[in-house]
Parts: C-alpha cells; structure tokens; sequence
C-alpha cells in the first residue's frame, strides 16, 4: 500500500513537474563528452569533466524540489494529501540524488570504456560536488519559496570557484583537478547541512 502510493507520487511528480529537468540533468551527461575530452585520461585529468562540469547536474535538480509548490492551487492540492507535504518534498529529493548518481556511475564506466583511470574516490569526488553545489540552491530555494534565487545561488556558488579558490578554502569544488583528493567530505558535510537547514526552515518557519 505504501509502495503504490509512492510509486503514484514519483510517476506525478516525473510527469507533471520534473520531466524537463530530469532530461536537463541527463543532457548535461551527453554535453560532457563533447567539451572534455574523456579518452586515454590519468586520475587527475579524468577528475575535470567529473567534477567542473558533470556536478552541474545537482544544479539542476535540487532547487527545484519546491518548485510545484510555488502555485498556490497545487501547494493547497498537496497539502490535502494523507502524505505530508515535506514527506513528498523529500522523496522527490532522495530521487534526484539517486539519478545524480546513477547518472555519474554511468558516465564513469563511459570514460573507462574510453580507457580514462576512474575510481571510487573520483565518483565520491563528483557526487560530493554536485551535492554541494545544488544544496546551495536548495537551501536558497527553501528559504526564498523561489527556485530562481535557487538558480541564481547554485550558479553564483559555481562561478566564485573560478576565481576565490583560496577563500573557499574547503569548500572550492574544483580540488581533484589539482591533484587534492582529501578535501570533498567537507562538501558531503555542507550538502548535509545545507539540507537540513532547508528542510527546517520550511517546517518550523515558512510551515506554520
């Protein structure tokens, strides 16, 4: 019984709200390729498509995982339902996290294929990066009730570790390309943050 009614959530939210961006993130994945070179590449050259352009993909999805909500005819629609409305919010979450990372398996056996060195500690690294940088646009869009600002934060957050990488300090998003590969817990650590602080702000504050 709960099975189906999850299973009913996912398939209204992919039809109706999510679709487009679902495809946007697996567009992102096709794109790669084209603007990287992906063929014959060490660990630390196969770390630069895998986190400088590939984590663009959690830009995408997690602002808008209060994207519907923002219509007040289907926020008032949603919160009618027996599932609590931050209980839908947070399945829609935990499957875009869940494409992000198939998504960025799938693209890693691609560069093997290509003869690229990957590893686990590099799908850790991109899966962290992308966390990171859609969190911040989660928590924005949590905050703000606009995915636009979520947008915004997620692409300001991006464009400042082209040119503030010693102000980052942890938290730039780009280390594996230097040949750092120790530093992205602290990425898994703000994502963590980032989306329980969205997840509060909008129960205790923007809820009530």
């Amino acid at each position: 019984m709960v099975s189906g009614c999850l299973a009913k959530i996912v398939s209204s939210d992919t039809r109706h709200n999510f679709l487009l961006h679902y495809l946007a993130a697996i567009g992102v994945l096709l794109l790669t390729p084209a603007i990287f070179g992906v063929s014959r590449l060490d660990e630390v050259l196969a770390a630069q498509p895998l986190e400088i352009f590939l984590p663009l993909m959690g830009a995408i999805l997690l602002p808008a995982v209060f994207m519907p909500e923002q219509n007040e005819s289907i926020r008032d629609v949603v919160r009618s339902k027996k599932t609590a409305y931050l209980g839908v919010c947070f399945l829609r979450l935990i499957l875009s996290v869940l494409l992000i990372a198939v998504l960025t398996g799938a693209f890693m056996l691609y560069m093997k294929n290509m003869d690229s060195k990957v590893s686990l500690r590099l799908f850790a690294g991109s899966f962290a990066t992308a966390l990171a940088l859609g969190s911040a646009g989660f928590f924005a869009s949590a905050v703000s009730d606009n995915v636009i600002v979520g947008y915004m934060t997620s692409i300001i957050y991006y464009m400042a570790n082209f040119g503030l990488k010693d102000k980052l300090k942890v938290f730039y998003l780009f280390s594996m390309s230097t040949g750092k590969f120790g530093d992205k817990h602290w990425l898994y650590i703000l994502a963590a943050v980032l989306v329980a602080a969205g997840f509060a702000y909008r129960k205790f504050v923007k809820e009530r």
